[in-house]
């Protein structure tokens, strides 16, 4: 059977859907609110119950979740950046019935970008998702690697502090708030005139370039795959965080590393929730 129901649970809205994991393509799908209540549990609640909803009548046993915050290897959620589901494990609020599997959301991006995409004929790539954070993930050596907790997904999440002796002055700052899609399309509303709106889009995707330049010099991958809605729908953003980019990683010869467009776009996440079962 390869047919398998995917949900891939993003910060403000779920896509639920059924997904044929041999051809990679959604035959069936909907999207509810991520955020229809305050309160998370019945969130979590309100997300089981509909994609029970959605099952009846389709004759599948499978279950991917792909969820936007941090997983151990043991599938335990290890924080609540986005939803308090810390230390849950969403295999549980599944009926037995169900083989259900859950992962990292920017982990089934990469899977899906793997099997369907443009990483089928790259064997070290990684995936770099701007969405409501920012995330990343990696495949080497045959596998997606997710480190020694689950934990290697994320290159912009925590505080970075630089000091400047030349002037004794100190800045700090979590390049995530500013620099993840949510507050881009949030400073981007603001803007009225499209010059003001070109000057920070130039400034904000230099600044993000050079995160992702550093990641590149870390993890010295074949290929970058570019995902998310604020890159998959601004070409403008788009073009120049990519040329920025290749400004900040420091080896000529990897300057003209390859840089795409997620293949699959919107339906990346959806995809490889379900293509965990491959």
């Amino acid at each position: 059977m390869s047919k398998v129901i995917g949900i891939d649970i993003g910060g403000t809205k779920t896509s639920i859907g059924l997904v044929d994991i041999k051809l990679g393509k959604i035959l069936k799908k909907i999207i509810v609110p991520s955020k229809k209540f305050k309160n998370d549990k019945k969130n979590l609640d309100y997300i089981v119950n509909e994609t029970l909803n959605f099952s009846e009548n389709i004759k599948v046993k499978k279950i991917g979740i792909g969820v936007p915050e941090l997983i151990n290897n043991k599938g335990i959620i290890r924080g609540s950046y986005n939803f308090n589901w810390n230390n849950k494990n969403l295999v549980n609020y599944f009926p037995k019935k169900f083989n259900t599997k859950v992962d990292s959301d920017v982990r089934n991006h990469l899977r899906a970008e793997k099997y369907f995409g443009y990483g089928k004929v790259s064997k070290n790539f990684i995936y770099i998702n701007i969405g409501t954070g920012l995330s990343y993930s990696h495949f080497k050596d045959n596998k997606i690697y997710s480190g020694s907790n689950g934990f290697a997904i994320h290159f912009a999440s925590s505080k970075i502090t630089l000091y400047n002796p030349k002037n004794n002055k100190k800045t700090s700052l979590v390049p995530e708030d500013l620099y993840s899609g949510k507050s881009i399309m949030k400073y981007l509303n603001k803007y009225n005139n499209n010059n003001k709106k070109l000057s920070y889009l130039t400034n904000i995707s230099e600044s993000l370039a050079s995160l992702i330049g550093n990641l590149v010099n870390s993890v010295d991958p074949h290929m970058i795959v570019l995902g998310g809605g604020v890159v998959v729908n601004n070409k403008v953003f788009r073009n120049l965080l990519i040329n920025h980019i290749r400004k900040y990683i420091f080896s000529n010869d990897v300057k003209s590393i390859r840089i795409v467009l997620s293949k699959l776009k919107v339906d990346t996440g959806l995809i490889g929730a379900a293509a965990i079962f491959r």
